[in-house]
């Protein structure tokens, strides 16, 4: 029993499998890749820190000129949103807000003619 114990416990070591051994680059990251495609702010909060440490990691790696790229486009992508009246910014809330002072101070300091 104790030989064939030592046999299947020795041939389970030999056949084991080996773990992935994968140089993984913080710069391929699959967090880093949404940023790139969807921008930075579609990171959600929960992953904030471990996307900072990966930015950081992968300047220390040399990819400087991905994470320059990377602020570029979200840079380039936040000026093409902005730069019209496409959903309810701020600008539009305060041409609104605007208007509807204007008309109410108009109808209240408005004088009804004498008849």
């Amino acid at each position: 029993m104790r030989l064939f114990l030592a046999l299947l416990i020795f041939c389970g070591i030999l056949t084991g499998q080996k773990p992935k051994e994968e140089s993984v680059s913080p710069c391929d990251d699959p967090l880093i890749k949404l940023a790139q495609t969807k921008g930075i702010k579609a990171v959600s909060l929960k992953d904030i820190r471990r996307f900072n440490k990966l930015l950081k990691a992968c300047e220390r790696q040399g990819g400087n000129e991905e994470i320059k790229q990377l602020y570029y486009k979200d840079w380039q992508r936040d000026y093409n949103s902005s730069r019209r009246m496409a959903s309810w910014t701020s600008t539009h809330a305060m041409c609104v807000f605007v208007a509807f002072g204007y008309y109410f101070a108009g109808r209240v300091l408005a004088t009804n003619p004498s008849s």
